[in-house]
C-alpha cells in the first residue's frame, strides 16, 4: 500500500468513526430515530428517487436484463441544467432512496484477476483481506444469484455499478466540484448504505473522478476539502429547515419493511433484508435475464398473467421452482408477518371453490371418482358439469395464484398519500413532505400543506396500453426560495429532448 493510499484509507475510516454523523449508528427500523436536521442555508434543493442503478453497461455496450437505469447522459444534462439555472448561490441534490439497486447487481468474480482487483478495491478503503479469504467467501448460491450483503461484498457490487454508469458518477463528481451538496437517503434496494465501507467507497470514487476533472493528482486534498464536507448519508429521514420532511417511504410497504434490527444475528456479518428483497434476488433477477423490464410492469398484479400468456414454461418455473426455493431461505420471522393475507385469500377463495366442486360431483354419485377415474362411463350431463366446473375452478385458481404471486413480488403500494397525511398530521410544523418508493409521481395540497412523490427515472411498462410510460419518469421535486424566503416545491419532469424542465403532469384519480 502506497503512502497516499494509506492516508486516504485512514481519512475515509476516520470520517465514519469520528465525523458528525450520529445517524450512522445501528438502527432499528421498528423504532426509527428522529429525522436528521438539515439547514438549506437558502440553497435550492433538487429531490430525485428510485434511480435503481445496477451493473450498467458492459464492455460490449450491452446491459443485463436486470438493469433498469439507462439515462446516465440524460441525468448528466439534468444536473448541468440545474446548475446553470440556479437562483441561489449553491444547491443540494437529494437522492431519496433506491439510488443503487444492490439487489439487481449479480456480478460474481470468478477469475484470478477479478479477485486481485477486489482485494485492491478493499485495500484502498482500509480493508485488508487476503485473496484466499475472498475466493473462499463465495458460496455456490452466490455464484448463481450474486453476492450477499456483507460489507466487503457490497463494496464490490457498488464498484461494479460505478464502473457501469461512468457518466452518471462523473456528473455527480462535477456537481460537487461546482460547490453543491449531495445527500443520499437509504431505501429498501440500497440498504447496503448501512455499511461504513460502502459509503467510504462512494466518497473515494467521487473524489477520484473530481480530481481527474480538476486536473490534480492530490485525491486526498479533494476528498478532505470538497467531497467529505459535502456528501452525507441519511439512514432514515431528514427535515430541511425544520419544516420539509423527506424519507423514502418503504417502511410503509409491508413487503419492503425490515423486521427487527438492521443486521442478522451472525456476528453482524449480513444485513437483514425485507421479504420482498428475497423475491427480487432469487426470482425476478433470473426472470429478467430472459424477460427484461418484467418488474417494471404496472400494475404489478399483471406480472404472472403476462408470464402465463407469453412465457408459460417460465411461469411454471416461477411457481414450482423459484417460489418454493425462496420460501425455504426466507427468515422464519417474516412468515407470520407476511402470510396472514395469503391465508385468508386461500380460505375465502380456493377452499370454497374446491368444496363446491366436491359437493356437485357427489350429487352424481361418483364424488371424487370423476377426478381420479375419468375413464369410467359418464353421462352427457356429468361430462358437461365436470367440464364447466373445472374450467371455472381453473380460472379462479389462476386468478388466486396471480394475486398471490403478485403480492409476494416486490409490490409497492400505488401511492403513499395515506401515510403522508398521517405524517403531516403528526407534525403540525411540517409544511411539506416528500416520499419516493412507489415510482408514481404525485402531489396534493391539503390545508395549505403539500405532499409530493418524486416518482422514478426508470422505464414504466403500462400493461393497459402495452407501452413505455415516459410521462411517469424523469420526475423530480424542485425546492426554491419563495417570496416569504422559505423553500416552496414544484414537481417537475426533465424533458431531455428539449433540454429543459417542465411542470410534471399529474392526474387526479377518483376519490382523491
Amino acid at each position: 500500500m502506497t503512502t497516499q493510499t494509506s492516508e486516504i484509507a485512514n481519512l475515509l475510516i476516520n470520517c465514519e468513526t469520528n465525523g458528525p454523523a450520529p445517524e450512522y449508528v445501528k438502527s432499528d427500523p421498528d423504532n426509527p430515530k428522529p429525522p436528521v436536521p438539515i439547514d438549506s442555508h437558502g440553497d435550492e434543493v433538487f429531490v430525485v428517487s428510485d434511480l435503481h442503478l445496477a451493473d450498467g453497461q458492459g464492455e460490449d455496450g450491452r446491459y443485463d436484463g436486470s438493469e433498469n437505469f439507462f439515462c446516465d447522459s440524460s441525468f448528466r444534462r439534468f444536473l448541468s441544467h440545474a446548475h446553470g439555472n440556479l437562483k441561489s448561490t449553491n444547491a443540494i441534490l437529494i437522492i431519496n432512496g433506491d439510488f443503487i439497486d444492490f439487489l439487481r447487481i449479480t456480478y460474481t468474480p470468478s477469475e484470478d484477476s477479478q479477485f486481485i482487483e477486489w482485494q485492491q478495491i478493499l485495500e484502498r478503503i482500509g480493508i485488508p483481506k487476503p485473496i484466499s479469504e475472498l475466493t473462499s467467501a463465495i458460496s455456490k448460491k452466490e455464484a448463481t444469484y450474486g453476492l450477499k450483503t456483507h460489507d466487503y461484498k457490497s463494496v464490490l457490487r457498488l464498484h461494479i455499478a460505478v464502473n457501469g454508469h461512468a457518466g452518471f458518477f462523473e456528473a455527480l463528481a462535477g456537481w460537487l466540484g461546482n460547490g453543491h451538496r449531495l445527500i443520499i437517503v437509504k431505501g429498501n434496494h440500497d440498504l447496503e448504505w448501512y455499511w461504513p465501507p460502502v459509503r467510504s467507497y462512494l466518497r473515494l470514487a467521487l473524489g477520484e473522478r473530481l480530481a481527474a476533472q480538476l486536473g490534480t493528482a492530490d485525491i486526498k486534498d479533494v476528498l478532505e476539502n470538497i467531497v467529505l464536507p459535502n456528501v452525507r448519508f441519511i439512514d432514515g429521514s431528514l427535515v430541511i429547515d425544520e419544516d420539509i420532511y423527506i424519507e423514502h417511504g418503504h417502511q410503509y410497504d409491508k413487503y419492503a419493511h425490515v423486521l427487527g434490527p438492521s443486521t442478522l444475528n451472525n456476528e453482524d456479518q449480513e444485513l437483514n433484508i425485507p421479504f420482498g428483497s428475497f423475491f427480487n434476488r432469487y426470482v425476478l433477477n433470473d426472470i429478467e435475464l430472459n424477460y427484461p423490464f418484467l418488474d417494471n410492469v404496472r400494475p404489478t398484479t399483471n406480472i404472472l398473467p403476462l408470464l402465463i400468456r407469453e412465457r408459460l414454461p417460465l411461469a411454471l418455473k416461477v411457481l414450482f421452482k423459484h417460489v418454493p426455493f425462496v420460501f425455504r431461505i426466507i427468515p422464519k420471522g417474516y412468515y407470520r408477518y407476511m402470510f396472514s393475507q395469503v391465508f385468508w385469500l386461500f380460505l375465502l377463495v380456493i377452499l370454497p371453490v374446491l368444496f363446491i366442486i366436491w359437493l356437485i360431483l357427489g350429487m352424481f354419485g361418483h364424488g371424487l371418482d370423476l377426478l381420479t377415474t375419468p375413464s369410467q362411463p359418464q353421462s352427457f350431463l356429468q361430462k358437461t358439469v365436470f367440464t364447466v366446473l373445472t374450467s371455472i375452478a381453473s380460472l379462479v385458481v389462476s386468478y388466486a395464484l396471480a394475486r398471490l404471486v403478485g403480492r409476494l413480488n416486490l409490490v409497492e403500494p400505488s401511492d403513499l398519500t395515506k401515510y403522508a397525511r398521517e405524517k403531516l398530521a403528526e407534525k403540525s410544523s411540517y409544511r411539506l413532505a416528500t416520499f419516493g418508493h412507489t415510482h408514481n409521481p404525485d402531489q396534493f395540497k391539503e390545508n395549505g400543506r403539500w405532499f409530493y412523490n418524486t416518482g422514478t427515472w426508470i422505464p414504466i411498462v403500462e400493461m393497459s396500453g402495452a407501452q413505455i410510460r415516459e410521462d411517469r419518469t424523469y420526475s423530480f421535486l424542485h425546492l426554491a426560495p419563495s417570496g416569504s424566503g422559505k423553500l416552496a416545491g414544484i414537481l417537475k419532469r426533465w424533458e431531455d429532448g428539449a433540454g429543459r424542465a417542465e411542470p410534471a403532469i399529474v392526474v387526479k384519480r377518483a376519490g382523491e
